[in-house]
């Protein structure tokens, strides 16, 4: 009888988690992971916003002149509404990527819901945006993510240039990476928070140390910077 009883959970949580991150993060389906057109890169970041590292973020946008999608954590959008509110008024977008940094493959339902829809819900009250591209922390989802995107009419976007960068690593070595990488379609994933479980303290340093050449490649390559919501 145990034996059954397990075999039943295993049997539904392969339905529930391991078969919804196959089909998405393996397969590439039920989800987004490359720009619409050629020569369109978008340059996204996740896990925000962050008080010491965002604004500084920012700053190396607008001297660069580049329109950049902020994948936020509404909780932390909440406590900092200054920080988005700048975002949106620099011609930045703002998406959604959880109300909390958990880890949505083993969230019940209800939960689920709240990382996507309710963080929308949240943004969408708090700042008067529509956010419509989801992308769940971890780049992972569940069965539960799927039915609810596809019923709000919002998209999932992943990525197709990741570099590690949540750990410490010297802004050179981050170019490197990200350039052996690119093309022109690419969605480069980034991140401007070090709170997430996994992070490394400091490493946004890097990060934003790192921006002024990436972005300098990109536009050496002739590429143009797309938003999130033109990937659809």
């Amino acid at each position: 009888m145990i034996d059954w009883l397990v075999a039943a959970v295993l049997a539904v949580l392969v339905l529930y988690a391991g078969l919804p991150f196959v089909w998405t993060r393996g397969l590439g389906r039920a989800c987004i992971r490359r720009t619409s057109k050629q020569g369109c890169v978008a340059l996204t970041f996740d896990d925000g916003p962050h008080p010491v590292y965002t604004p500084r973020l920012l700053d190396a946008l607008r001297e660069a002149g580049v329109k950049a999608t902020f994948f936020v954590i509404a909780e932390h959008a909440l406590k900092h509404p200054d920080i988005v509110e700048r975002m949106i008024a620099e011609g930045h977008e703002v998406q959604v990527h959880g109300y909390r940094h958990w880890f949505v493959p083993l969230l019940p339902p209800g939960l689920t819901a709240r990382q996507c829809l309710g963080a929308r819900d949240v943004l969408a009250r708090r700042f008067g945006i529509h956010p419509r591209v989801y992308r769940p922390t971890w780049g992972a989802c569940n069965l539960a993510t799927l039915v609810f995107l596809r019923r709000a009419k919002m998209s999932m976007l992943l990525w197709s240039v990741m570099v590690g960068d949540w750990r410490s690593t010297p802004p050179e070595e981050l170019v490197r990476r990200i350039v052996a990488k690119l093309d022109g379609r690419s969605v480069i994933v980034l991140h401007d928070s070090d709170e997430s479980p996994g992070a490394e303290r400091g490493a946004p340093e890097n990060v934003i140390a790192a921006i002024p050449a990436v972005i300098e490649e990109i536009r050496r390559r002739g590429y143009t910077f797309v938003l999130a919501s033109e990937c659809e």
